[in-house]
C-alpha cells in the first residue's frame, strides 16, 4: 500500500511547519492518505479533513 503521510507538530500553523514522506512523520498529529485508493483526488481528501474537523468539533474532547 502506497501512503503519504502529513504530520505537525501542536500549534503548528503555517504551510511549513507540515512535513510529508512516505513513511510517519513522527509528529504529535499525522494523516495517512492511502494513494492506492481508487479515483482518489485532491478534492476528496480535502473534504475528509473537512468531515474530520467537524467530527472533532462536535464531540467531546478528548475522546475516550
Amino acid at each position: 500500500m502506497a501512503s503519504r503521510y502529513y504530520g505537525v507538530d501542536v500549534g503548528g500553523q503555517l504551510p511549513q511547519d507540515v512535513t510529508q514522506g512516505a513513511a510517519t512523520t513522527s509528529k504529535k498529529i499525522e494523516l495517512a492518505v492511502d494513494l492506492t485508493a481508487t479515483n482518489l483526488n485532491k478534492l476528496e481528501v480535502l473534504k475528509a479533513l473537512e468531515a474530520l474537523s467537524t467530527h472533532i468539533n462536535v464531540n467531546i474532547w478528548p475522546p475516550a
